[in-house]
């Protein structure tokens, strides 16, 4: 039997789960498996957006490549990161010249100024000049963590729109997230994300305000599947490390079982699920186990 991703004897470690009606009635409304289809689902959700975030932080204009090329790891502090110290970046090759290579890497660890923390390695192949239509770029992870997870894989993001007016990002992705007790959870997505706000400040991704649609499917080590699709755009600040707003649904085995909104734009963990005419509150930080079957 494969191990699962905790055992139910230590979820009270794991996952908090509260409610504006008592406790029982909260537990009671889903089942453990939809329990932690939601909470792994939301806290996969969160480490794959401070990756996404990286990438489009060194690739997403000419401006941020152009700033990067030929300076052999230096470039000028960064407010995303603390201190301004961010990763060590190198661009080969350099000059008008691509497809380029950008490596980013983050040594041991560099901290963003919302908390995370950010090891290992980015890859991006960049086929053209960023922001030129129909312009790809081929991400791999490398042994690359943030927080105490660690992101496998990569995917390709195809841009679509002008430098000025429009910028959508198209993603395909395969990614295995491997957690701090071993367990793992393979992810394959597909998703638009549209940059709203923040066109005029490359550097400075306080004031950038992203929106996110389409659909992933999951697998558990244990052959579970399940999916989210997003129903109403989710909205991610750049001064946020969580999604601030956006419905969701999901499925397991084929059935839609409930429906997840993350709020109404404020800055925090807390969510709500809806299930049957009923709804909870939810802590979307922290993960609960499935349940192992034998």
């Amino acid at each position: 039997m494969k191990k699962l991703f905790v055992l139910l004897t230590v979820l009270s470690t794991v996952v908090f789960i509260s409610c504006e009606k008592d406790e029982t009635d909260s537990v009671n409304i889903l089942s453990d498996t939809e329990k932690a289809v939601i909470t792994n689902d939301a806290a996969v959700d969160n480490v794959a957006e401070a990756a996404d975030y990286e990438v489009d932080y060194f690739t997403g204009s000419s401006t941020a490549i152009t700033g990067i090329s030929g300076t052999k790891g230096y470039f000028p502090p960064r407010p995303r990161y603390v201190d301004g110290v961010g990763p060590a970046v190198t661009v080969d090759p350099v000059g008008d010249v691509w497809p380029k290579t950008i490596t980013i890497d983050y040594g041991q660890g560099v901290e963003l100024v919302n908390g995370r923390i950010l090891s290992g390695q980015i890859i991006i192949v960049v086929s053209a000049p960023p922001l030129t239509n129909g312009a790809t770029r081929e991400i791999t992870y490398q042994n690359f963590y943030v927080d105490s997870t660690n992101v496998a894989g990569g995917g390709v993001c195809t841009f679509t729109g002008t430098d000025t007016t429009q910028r959508v990002f198209a993603t395909n992705s395969d990614l295995t997230f491997t957690f701090s007790d071993e367990s793992v959870l393979y992810r394959h997505g597909e998703h638009t994300r549209t940059l709203a706000d923040g066109f005029e400040t490359v550097y400075d991704h306080s004031d950038d305000l992203i929106l996110i649609t389409g659909f992933v499917n999951y697998t558990t080590e244990d052959d579970l599947t399940f999916s989210k699709t997003i129903i109403e755009p989710l909205t991610k600040t750049g001064e946020c490390r969580y999604i601030v707003e956006g419905v969701v649904e999901f499925t397991l085995d084929d059935e839609v079982f409930a429906i997840l909104d993350y709020g109404d734009g404020t800055c925090d963990d807390i969510a709500t699920i809806t299930k049957d005419g009923e709804t909870i509150q939810i802590t979307i930080n922290r993960r609960r186990g499935f349940p192992q079957h034998h």
